[in-house]
């Protein structure tokens, strides 16, 4: 920057109002966090990090390979403040110093309008003396006026067939070398960027929502998702995410969003704010461990607990040494499976569900769930992650896992009606209940749900005290139960309430006496009395 400043003050056209100082605004460092609070230091300093390099153009994007390198964490970039405050807890490295046009308009010592356009000059000089030169969108960058980007963000659905989702509440940064810009967008997947540029920027999105959860790629990622999209134009760029691993973390994050709204019109308490996903490119179980949440409660505090629960539920089997990574870095919360082949629908029942055991995990508390965990530990595999019912602390399983199967189909046919891939609201009633005893009964579900589903989880009595449906659940046994709404089924899931039984009685403290005998008849209908 000063030899380009030196270059641009002999040209007998530039005339300067003042001098100005070339010295240090910003420097370029690079960050080693080697734990999920040394992460979170540095972004509660408002750091925008970065798993690339910023002093490099990038000519093409390939898959993020972002695991923790051997020493436990992962080198992230960024810039900041020549007076920045560094904390020795995090290993750093200054990578060079920088002179920022940016940093010296936004300083205090505000400069003329005619000095701001030479250094954008200045820029522009040293950009072509170290043949970084670029090609603006008018090809001239010197008499480029700034510009703030705009656009939109959808996600095409498999399930509809439509390209134009809007995708909600994600982030969208942009970043053309040390100046970077942010914007979340809106329920229509429109986007405002905070920064205008000169020059087209590079656009990426970020798998964090304005709400206040995030999305990972996988067990031992660092960083947050993201989706690289390249090189546009300043004024903005409207986008569709189609394909790619970027498909599947939209697709989730819509999910997510959905789920929170449903939640709210239909009085459901909501998950954790700062919820922690992982988005797997693969098919299997889901799963809902809370990890950041529950890990180190009392019973849960051993990596080996989480390396038998993965494999419980059919994920990846890690090792205990890689367990502990996870739990240090990152520890999810929820685990979705969402490769594309699965499709839009069967993503967003998954999410439902999952989130619904957060839902019910953000009223009960960390004790509940590590029995809930434990549990699966203790009795699952990943054929049959709920046992047979007969061991201790299975009724907590049974109702658990009733609310979250129920309002992740329900939520399913609110979303995408009853012509989905997924599931038919006549196989949805058709929940034929089982006693316990037999593993291969802990729950029944075709992989589309158009015929009955059954098992000793009832997980279709919550469907049975909503409905106004006089439904045969089992010879001689009528659901003649109605009127409860889904409001009135989660407020009776307290942190005291454990079983079935305790739910129904719940349930009964709240009912009309006319009412006693049918809820108590359904209850006996699914074995459950």
């Amino acid at each position: 920057m000063k030899a380009a400043y030196d270059s641009i003050t002999k040209s007998s056209t530039i005339k300067l109002n003042s001098t100005i100082n070339i010295t240090t605004t910003d420097y370029y460092v690079k960050f080693h966090p080697t734990s999920a609070e040394q992460l979170n230091m540095l972004i509660a300093d408002s750091l925008e990090l970065f798993t690339l390099p910023l002093d490099y153009e990038i000519e093409e994007y390939g898959e993020d390979c972002d695991e923790v390198d051997s020493d436990g964490g992962q080198w992230l970039y960024t810039s900041v403040p020549y007076n920045y405050q560094f904390n020795t807890e995090i290993q750093y490295e200054i990578l060079a110093e920088l002179f920022l046009p940016e940093s010296v308009e936004e300083s205090d010592d505000i400069i003329t309008q005619s000095n701001s356009n030479i250094l954008y000059q200045i820029e522009e000089k040293s950009l072509q003396l170290t043949g970084n030169k670029e090609e603006s969108d008018n090809n001239t960058i010197s008499t480029l006026s700034k510009k703030r980007p705009t656009g939109y963000v959808y996600v095409s659905d498999t399930e509809t067939g439509n390209d134009s989702v809007p995708v909600m509440g994600i982030k969208v940064r942009t970043v053309h070398w040390f100046k970077y810009g942010k914007a979340f967008t809106d329920e229509n997947g429109y986007y405002s960027i905070d920064k205008k540029y000169r020059n087209k920027p590079r656009y990426v999105l970020i798998a964090e929502n304005k709400s206040g959860f995030k999305i990972r790629n996988h067990f031992t990622s660092l960083a947050t998702a993201r989706i690289k999209v390249g090189h546009h134009s300043k004024s903005g760029y409207t986008f569709t995410i189609d394909s790619g691993s970027g498909w599947r973390f939209c697709t989730v994050n819509n999910a997510v969003v959905k789920y929170r709204n449903y939640c709210t019109n239909m009085g459901i308490g909501l998950p954790p704010s700062n919820l922690r996903i992982t988005a797997r490119d693969t098919d299997g179980n889901g799963a809902a461990p809370m990890l950041k949440h529950v890990y180190g409660a009392v019973g849960f505090t051993k990596p080996s607990t989480i390396v038998n629960f993965l494999k419980c539920i059919g994920c990846t089997v890690i090792s205990t040494t890689e367990a502990s990574i996870l739990v240090k870095l990152f520890a999810p919360d929820i685990i979705i499976p969402a490769e594309k082949n699965l499709g839009s629908a069967k993503i967003f029942e998954t999410t439902c569900h999952e989130l619904a055991h957060a839902s019910h995990y953000n009223q009960v508390g960390k004790f509940f769930w590590v029995k809930y965990i434990n549990y699966i530990v203790a009795n699952g595999n990943d054929d049959e992650p709920y046992g047979d019912g007969t061991a201790k602390n299975a009724e907590l399983c049974a109702l658990s896992e009733a609310w979250a199967y129920n309002l992740g189909y329900k939520l399913t046919l609110d979303e995408y009606g009853d012509n989905n891939s997924v599931v038919t609201k006549t196989a949805f009633e058709w929940f034929k209940p089982k006693e316990t005893g037999d593993s291969d009964d802990d729950i029944f579900h075709p992989d589309y749900l158009y015929y009955n589903w059954y098992g000793w989880i009832p997980a279709g009595i919550m469907n049975d005290l909503v409905d106004n449906n006089q439904d045969n659940i089992r010879t001689g046994y009528t659901d003649k139960v109605n009127g409860f709404t889904y409001e009135e089924l989660f407020d009776a899931l307290q942190s005291d309430i454990r079983s079935p039984q305790e739910f129904r009685d719940q349930l009964l403290s709240t009912c009309d006496e006319d009412e006693i005998d049918n809820i108590n008849d359904l209850f006996e209908a699914y074995y459950w009395n």
